[in-house]
């Protein structure tokens, strides 16, 4: 619920960066940030952007491209989420998130604003209820006469995002890739996790050699270190395939002392260009060579 949440309330962030009081041919900040909350296209989103991160854009596979313009309509996110986004008739409100089939509603407010024609720091308010609300603090410049977001802190997660660093940028970049490296990860750490707790139950046995032990005991069956229940049955196997990568469990010395490696490795060199490491030091490492990961291989940065 707290990821889903800060996630909303960085697009939420995104969207209300903009609010002033110039009314040059640009516009104002204000304006900016309804444009881009309606958007039907990117690249209305886009020029709302910083210059660095527009060209990394430009600069994106086709693949990775269509995925980030998913990611840039905010507003057509939002709803797929089940919220949708309106800009009320109330002047002293921004925009209003309401969930759909429910009166739960989230109105955003400038609450303080420093502008000085060309940069502008507003503190914007997201208000649920009377008694839950959170801030926002955004950072814009004026740049070819376009407002366009630089800088979002939420500080309820402390959480500081700079648009105009080449780190943002990488985001959008190996977009399925990263994702698929994720979930690799994620059933290794949970192979890992499962262990650890097997270890700690059974100290004088330490490390399993086989993962079945994890696994839930069947019907008629009592559980104890044979069956420890950490683990759901289709995962508590030394073997297993997901993802289009093949997963091994080893373990490489027994007794409480003991050490253990995880592998993944893309089945026929396909799904993917890395392979996975795990033992018992909880550190991931990886290669992008055709061949297993090893302890010797450098680290996920």
């Amino acid at each position: 619920m707290k990821v889903r949440m800060r996630r909303r309330l960085i697009l939420l962030a995104m969207i209300t960066s903009f609010s002033v009081v110039s009314f040059s041919s640009a516009g104002t900040p204000q304006q900016a940030l309804v444009e881009m909350a309606m958007a039907s296209t990117a690249a209305t989103v886009e020029k709302h952007l910083p210059e660095l991160l527009r060209q990394a854009l430009q600069q994106l596979s086709e693949e990775d491209r269509a995925l980030a313009e998913q990611k840039l309509l905010i507003g057509r996110t939002l709803c797929d989420e089940g919220a949708k986004l309106t800009v009320p008739d109330d002047a002293q409100v921004l925009l209003v998130m309401q969930q759909k089939g429910s009166d739960q509603r989230s109105e955003i407010r400038v609450l303080h604003e420093i502008n000085s024609g060309t940069e502008a720091m507003l503190e914007l308010v997201v208000q649920r209820a009377e008694n839950y609300t959170q801030s926002v603090l955004l950072w814009m410049n004026l740049e070819d006469n376009e407002w366009r977001v630089t800088r979002v802190d939420l500080p309820h997660f402390f959480q500081r995002i700079s648009l105009d660093e080449p780190e943002f940028a990488e985001r959008f970049r190996n977009v399925r890739n990263k994702e698929l490296g994720s979930r690799i990860m994620g059933i290794m750490y949970s192979w890992s996790s499962a262990v650890h707790q097997y270890a700690i139950a059974y100290p004088d046995l330490g490390y399993p050699e086989d993962l079945t032990a994890l696994g839930p005991a069947g019907e008629g069956e009592e559980g104890g270190e044979q069956h420890a229940d950490l683990l759901q049955p289709d995962m508590a196997e030394n073997r297993l395939t997901r993802e289009g990568y093949a997963f091994r469990y080893e373990l490489l010395r027994a007794g409480p002392d003991g050490d253990f490696a995880i592998v993944a490795r893309p089945v026929n060199g396909k799904p993917g260009t890395r392979s996975y490491f795990l033992d018992v030091s909880g550190t991931m490492r990886v290669t992008e060579e055709n061949r297993d990961a090893t302890a010797d291989d450098d680290p996920l940065n």
